[in-house]
């Protein structure tokens, strides 16, 4: 099966693109493109299989699975490396709306897991974006997600993602 998606590294800052016809496009923003022979970027390399890799949450190792909920926004949990089991979901759907491409935004539910923003943070998963959205008595923080990152770790959920 043929790859749907690329790293494509542009001016020092990595973009998970799709691609057709010698162009690449960035899912987040299909607008913004790369294309062979016109700009300077390079092809990253996927380095080695990440989907084994591990982060410690809480004290023990599980490893970070991408997924989307069913309008198409992401949705990023942490599961057993040994079983799969699922332990938490880090994120909350707050949109109404389909997702437009593979969104690279997401918002935090720091109501069921308080530390989730610092955890995606130093493991340079997201960024805090500073925006929250109220819902109920909290107000979620929207991160910024690491595509290109999150791609390595979990490249099937991409591929698969229609």
């Amino acid at each position: 099966m043929e790859k749907k998606y690329a790293i494509i590294l542009f001016k020092g800052k990595e973009y998970l693109c799709g691609h057709e016809d010698g162009c690449h496009y960035d899912v987040s923003c299909p607008v913004r493109t790369f294309t062979e022979g016109e700009d300077d970027f390079k092809i990253q390399e996927s380095g080695k299989n990440r989907s084994e890799r591990t982060f410690r949450y809480h004290g023990k190792e599980f490893r970070l699975v991408t997924g989307f909920y069913p309008n198409g926004w992401p949705v990023l949990s942490l599961e057993s490396p040994d079983n799969g089991e699922l332990y938490t979901v880090l994120t909350v759907n707050l949109e109404d709306s389909p997702a437009f491409g593979i969104p690279d935004q997401a918002f935090i539910d720091i109501n069921n897991n308080p530390e989730a923003m610092e955890f995606l943070i130093r493991n340079s998963l997201a960024e805090d974006t500073g925006y929250r959205r109220k819902s109920g008595w909290v107000e979620y923080p929207m991160a910024k997600l690491n595509l290109a990152e999150l791609y390595r770790l979990s490249p099937e959920s991409f591929e698969n993602q229609e």
